[in-house]
C-alpha cells in the first residue's frame, strides 16, 4: 500500500493532484490495471500511488493553454 508520508510530503498543487488521481481512477475502472489485484480492488488507492510515484504522467491542460 501507499505510505501516508507520500501524501503528507506532497508539495505541489493538491487540487491538481486530486484531478489527476480521479482521472486515473476512471481509466482504471474502465480499462483495468494489472496491479489492481494487489490493491484488493481499491481503485483510488492504486491511482493515487501511480500518480504520486510518477508511474503515470499527467499534464494540466490549463497550464498548457489548452481548453479543458
Amino acid at each position: 500500500m501507499l505510505p501516508v508520508y507520500h501524501i503528507i510530503e506532497f508539495t505541489k498543487n493538491r487540487y491538481l493532484l486530486s484531478r489527476a488521481v480521479m482521472k486515473r481512477a476512471r481509466q482504471i475502472n474502465f480499462v483495468g490495471d494489472e496491479a489492481l489485484d494487489k490493491y484488493e480492488g481499491k481503485i483510488v488507492s492504486l491511482a493515487l500511488k501511480q500518480v504520486l510515484e510518477d508511474e503515470v504522467k499527467y499534464i494540466n491542460s490549463e497550464e498548457e493553454g489548452e481548453p479543458s
